[in-house]
C-alpha cells in the first residue's frame, strides 16, 4: 500500500490497537493460559481475564512489549522497512522516525526477525547452493575456502522457468564441510528437490541424501 493508504488505515494509536485485537483473538478475547472468553478492559491497553483475574495486552508477547513509543510509530516503521526496494537501513529509519541510532538498530532488527515466518516452507525444485565469504583482506592473501578470517554464509536460491530467481535462504554456517553445508540444505531444502552446487567435496554425499544433485564447474576466464 502507499503511504497515504497506509495513513488512512492506521490515523490513531487506537486503530492501531484494535489492528493487533483482530489479529491475536480473531474469535473475540480468550486469555492465553485459561481461554476463557470473557474479560474487562483496564484502561485503554489491558484487559483483565473474568475468571482467573489474570490480564493481558494485545502487545504482550510481542516486539511492541514494554515499548514506550506509540504503536503508531512501529506501525510506520514496518511500512517503511517493508516497502524499501533496495533493503532498509538503520540510518534510513533514524533519518525516516527521528530515532536515535541505537533505537533504530535495535527497531530494524526486531521487525526483520519477525518478518521470517516460523513455519515457512523449504526450498523446492531446482535450488542452486554456493557460500560466500565476509571479512577484510586476509594477511597471508589467501582467497575462498582457503581463507582462515572471514566468516562463511550458505546461500540458497530457488531457479524458477525463464532463468528467473526464486525464493531464497542465507546461513551462517561454521565451515566448508560436509557436515556443516549437509546440514544446511537439509534444514532448507525439500528432499526430492534438484541441487545445484560447485564441484566442492562436502557436497558429494547430496545424491546419497534424498537430493538429485547436479555439479556445475564454472571455467575461469
Amino acid at each position: 500500500m502507499t503511504f497515504e493508504e497506509f495513513t488512512k488505515r492506521f490515523p490513531t494509536e487506537k486503530r492501531c490497537r484494535k489492528y493487533l485485537y483482530q489479529l491475536r483473538f480473531p474469535k473475540g478475547f480468550a486469555y492465553p493460559k485459561c481461554e476463557h472468553p470473557k474479560s474487562w478492559l483496564i484502561g485503554d491497553v489491558l484487559y483483565e481475564c473474568s475468571k482467573c483475574g489474570r490480564q493481558t495486552s494485545v502487545i504482550a508477547g510481542t516486539i511492541f512489549q514494554d515499548t514506550r513509543k506509540p504503536l503508531k510509530t512501529w506501525f510506520t516503521a514496518i511500512w517503511w522497512i517493508t516497502t524499501q526496494k533496495n533493503g532498509a537501513s538503520a540510518k534510513g529509519l533514524q533519518r525516516v522516525l527521528g530515532l536515535n541510532y541505537k533505537t533504530a538498530w535495535t527497531w530494524l532488527h526486531k521487525i526483520r526477525k519477525a518478518m521470517v515466518h516460523p513455519n515457512r516452507t523449504k526450498l523446492s525444485g531446482t535450488v542452486e547452493i554456493d557460500e560466500a565469504y565476509i571479512g577484510g583482506v586476509e594477511n597471508d592473501g589467501s582467497t575462498g575456502r582457503g581463507t582462515t578470517n572471514k566468516s562463511i554464509v550458505a546461500v540458497a536460491v530457488e531457479l524458477v522457468d525463464g532463468g528467473g530467481l526464486g525464493r531464497a535462504r542465507i546461513s551462517l554456517v561454521a565451515d566448508a564441510t560436509k557436515e556443516s553445508l549437509s546440514g544446511f540444505v537439509k534444514n532448507n531444502v525439500e528432499h526430492g528437490s534438484k541441487i545445484i552446487t560447485d564441484g566442492w567435496a562436502s557436497y558429494s554425499s547430496l545424491s546419497g541424501e534424498g537430493y538429485e544433485h547436479e555439479i556445475h564447474i564454472k571455467k575461469k576466464a
